[in-house]
């Protein structure tokens, strides 16, 4: 778009950027509102007056509302951000700015304070005070004209607005609907767990003698394990997953998928979840009835809703590109063999997958998740040889400065992880559970976990972090991206989310840190392997030799 405006612009005043403006006033803009809504406290005014009560719920509504609003709008806007912004821009650059955001700063004191006082002031009077609740209400609008002025002028915001009015209409729906079914969600929370109980009841009788139901306690049982199916199970959480995922995914698979027909794999992965949470419950009765109790309550009940959700949306992806009724057939004119940028995604990020699906299994099925854990190594050793063709060619120069830096980058890392151990000389459930082992199982799942620990799990992960999620943070087309180019926005938010892997999560950050270093330095996302697997090698090596468990 040409950056060209109907204002007249003047010499751009010096200051802050225009990115700490727009930082500033969006922070400022998010945290006002929820301050003063909880600083306002209507029923110390007045707990009797209905009129004072119905307005009391209408307030109480309007911070998620005015939430939902600005993210239905900022949506709807999106397509056309670059033209906006640049409009803007035209216009913020010869604006100064500091005035309006004092006298917001000033003004949300001011009312901060004011609002204490309304409080205690009202709470003397007979009826509710009305006049003092608009005056109240005013300077809650004019904080918030404040800070839009502090952006552009009023015209500004009315031109840019006025060509958007039905998105603004829209966008308000949206926001309407939302509040709405958020409230009809919490009412009909009940409903839902009555369904799940009685579908729970009914899958479980199909194949168990002994089925223990009692309706009015919600406790469903066999063979004397019961469990109480309380409204947390009702399968809301893996509804929402699901709902969120799916979206998400029409989104980004829009110009292959055939609309208005893609739009029903909604209400389809909504009731698949729900009918597999349903399965779930009746499978970890069974569990407990015939196998563990505590398999059943600790392991299986916390991961196999994650099995549930996986099979759901791993299972509708697969099937909408292959069904002819969900897929744009202009989009899949040939079923030729995957593009290039595909197979090397898909390459990247197999054994991390597959490692997650092994870990899941055996978090599921083992009270402690220690001895399924050769699950992971053979997942990983699985995904690794069917892509060997690929995954060679990854390899750094034969020569010893290539890989001696990284692995000194590495061995810095696994000292600091080590120092840093806060279960430092602690007995650890690992140390407990191997010290109670035949010495022959000990032996076997210790060279397991030293094997996945050095070898696999680096190579996992660091193919999905630096490989692959690095590049795309950078390019869309990740693939034409070098493999150890730079931006701050790949290096932190890749850093961030490595760091979110890990229990210690400030460690992992700085090891993630490390890990993109040796990439910079190396060229290749093998020198971050050779650093990752440096690292896990020092760490492990002192685990096992000092018996500090708790660094495994």
């Amino acid at each position: 778009m040409v950056e060209t405006s109907s204002y007249p612009v003047a010499a751009a005043p010096s200051g802050p950027s225009l990115a700490l403006r727009g930082a500033l006033v969006f922070v400022l803009a998010l945290i006002e509102l929820p301050v003063l809504a909880f600083l306002y406290d209507p029923l110390a005014i007045n707990a009797s007056d209905p009129r004072w009560l119905m307005v009391r719920a209408g307030l109480r509504e309007l911070v998620p509302a005015a939430i939902f609003f600005g993210a239905a709008l900022g949506v709807l806007l999106a397509p056309q951000r670059r033209a906006l912004f640049a409009d803007w821009r035209i216009i913020a650059e010869a604006r100064g700015w500091t005035l309006w955001m004092g006298a917001n700063l000033t003004g949300f004191t001011a009312l901060a304070a004011a609002t204490l006082a309304f409080n205690a002031h009202g709470a003397s009077l007979a009826e509710p005070p009305w006049i003092l609740f608009g005056l109240w209400s005013a300077g809650v609008f004019g904080l918030y004209y404040l800070l839009a002025l502090a952006l552009a002028p009023a015209e500004f915001f009315i031109q840019m607005m006025r060509p958007q009015k039905w998105l603004i209409l829209l966008a308000a729906g949206a926001a309407g609907f939302v509040t709405i079914a958020s409230e009809m969600s919490q009412r009909s929370w009940t409903f839902l767990s009555e369904a799940t109980f009685q579908v729970s009841a009914f899958i479980l009788g199909l194949y168990e003698k002994d089925v223990f139901v009692d309706p009015a306690r919600r406790l469903l049982g066999a063979d004397g394990y019961i469990v109480n199916i309380a409204a947390a199970c009702s399968g809301y959480e893996g509804i929402g997953l699901v709902t969120a995922f799916l979206a998400i995914y029409l989104w980004i698979f829009r110009a292959a998928l055939r609309f208005p027909n893609a739009y029903l794999v909604l209400p389809i992965g909504i009731a698949a979840i729900w009918i597999l949470n349903s399965v779930r419950i009746a499978a970890l009765i069974s569990l407990g009835a015939h196998l563990s109790p505590e398999i059943a309550g600790a392991g299986f009940h916390s991961q196999a809703g994650w099995m549930m959700f996986l099979i759901v949306t791993i299972g509708i992806m697969l099937a909408t590109h292959r069904i002819g009724f969900f897929r744009n057939e202009t989009a899949h004119a040939s079923d030729t063999a995957p593009a290039p940028a595909f197979r090397e995604a898909m390459f990247l990020l197999a054994p991390f997958l597959a490692m997650t699906a092994a870990g899941i299994v055996a978090a599921a099925f083992t009270a402690d998740g220690f001895w399924l854990y050769s699950l992971r190594v053979i997942a990983i050793s699985a995904a690794l040889i069917v892509g060997w063709r690929f995954y060679r060619n990854l390899a750094l120069p034969e020569n010893l400065r290539a890989y001696a830096e990284p692995a000194l980058i590495g061995a810095i890392v696994g000292i600091a992880w080590i120092a840093s151990d806060p279960g430092r000389g602690e007995a650890s459930d690992l140390g407990i559970w191997l010290a109670g082992m035949p010495a022959a199982a000990a032996m076997f799942w210790i060279a397991m976990r030293t094997l996945g620990t050095i070898i696999l799990v680096p190579i996992a992960e660091e193919l999905v972090f630096r490989g692959y999620l690095h590049r795309k943070l950078i390019a869309d087309h990740f693939e034409t991206v070098k493999e150890a180019a730079f931006t701050w926005k790949a290096f932190a938010i890749s850093t961030v989310l490595f760091a979110l892997l890990h229990d210690r999560w400030l460690a992992g950050g700085l090891a993630g840190a490390a890990f993109a270093l040796a990439l910079y330095r190396s060229g290749k996302v093998t020198g971050a392997i050779i650093a990752h697997m440096s690292a896990n090698a020092v760490i492990a090596f002192w685990a096992i030799v000092f018996g500090q468990w708790s660094l495994l």
